[in-house]
């Protein structure tokens, strides 16, 4: 990656979570928080990816008061943006959070079926394997 990609995603980071957070009042948006943003290789295109406190219903109401934001929020970045073009913007829900909650869910699930049901958290000692003969 570029160092002048990784400039920009970084400040559009900056400005699209300050602007999303401080200047939207729509409360369709909830607890939201931009997790990163991703420039494509010609800097025309941003992907804000986003995550939301809350359930499907909350996740789709954040997604339609977003993208009605969506000129808003460029509008405001696009001052900041030293280049001739202002990368236009989409918001992609991001669903590694929620990957992670199912994650912790299906360990903590194999952790119950263990003989001390998941009251021992540390992990299995070594055990020392044999040596073969001839080695």
């Amino acid at each position: 990656m570029s160092d002048r990609k990784a400039r920009l995603e970084s400040l559009l980071h900056r400005e699209i979570a300050t602007v999303v957070q401080q200047e939207l009042k729509d409360p369709r948006l909830g607890f939201i928080t931009i997790v990163s943003v991703e420039l494509t290789d010609d800097l025309q295109q941003a992907k804000a990816y986003f995550s939301v406190l809350g359930d499907d219903k909350q996740r789709r109401l954040a997604e339609k008061a977003l993208e009605s934001a969506r000129g808003f929020v460029q509008r405001c970045y696009a001052p900041v943006i030293k280049s001739r073009h202002v990368p236009a913007l989409r918001f992609v829900y991001d669903d590694r959070t929620s990957k992670g909650h199912g994650m912790d869910e299906l360990i903590r699930k194999a952790r119950a079926t263990d003989s001390d049901a998941g009251a021992k958290p540390e992990p299995a000692t070594e055990q020392k394997v044999p040596d073969l003969p001839g080695h």
